[in-house]
């Protein structure tokens, strides 16, 4: 017996993806994150996610730099947040702050975002394999 596992295709997970990077500006721009000399760069790549340029190689590092920024923010306004943010869903670590929760709240869809997007490039890099597999098994 042979059990197939269902899964969304491609374009179903690129439009998730979509949505979360227009939730993610949302996020950002709703939060109080002081992005410092680096909002132009930050600025210029949730343009281009917004514009559908979801897998652009270059802009990896700028959301490592965000992801940093956002973890530093926590960091520094709830001592030991970082590592609950790091190592768990942090919708259940709500704030009463209305300026720390919309931190949190773009931590957790900062996340989201990269965790769709890097699903993506996996599903791409998986298929690039396969079918590289079937040529040569064919050839």
């Amino acid at each position: 017996m042979t059990i197939t596992q269902i899964q969304p295709n491609i374009e179903t997970k690129a439009r998730a993806t979509i949505e979360a990077a227009r939730a993610l500006q949302t996020a950002l721009d709703e939060s109080p994150l002081d992005l410092q000399q680096d909002a132009p760069r930050i600025r210029a790549m949730l343009e281009a996610l917004r514009a559908g340029k979801l897998y652009r190689d270059r802009d990896e590092a700028t959301l490592d730099l965000l992801q940093t920024r956002v973890l530093e923010a926590l960091k520094a306004r709830a001592p030991g947040y970082r590592n609950i943010a790091l190592h768990c869903d942090t919708d259940d670590y709500a704030f009463l702050n209305p300026e720390l929760e919309a931190i949190r709240r773009l931590w957790e869809q900062l996340r989201r975002f990269r965790h769709l997007r890097q699903t993506v490039l996996d599903q791409l890099t998986a298929e690039r394999q396969v079918s590289a597999l079937r040529r040569r098994i064919h050839a």
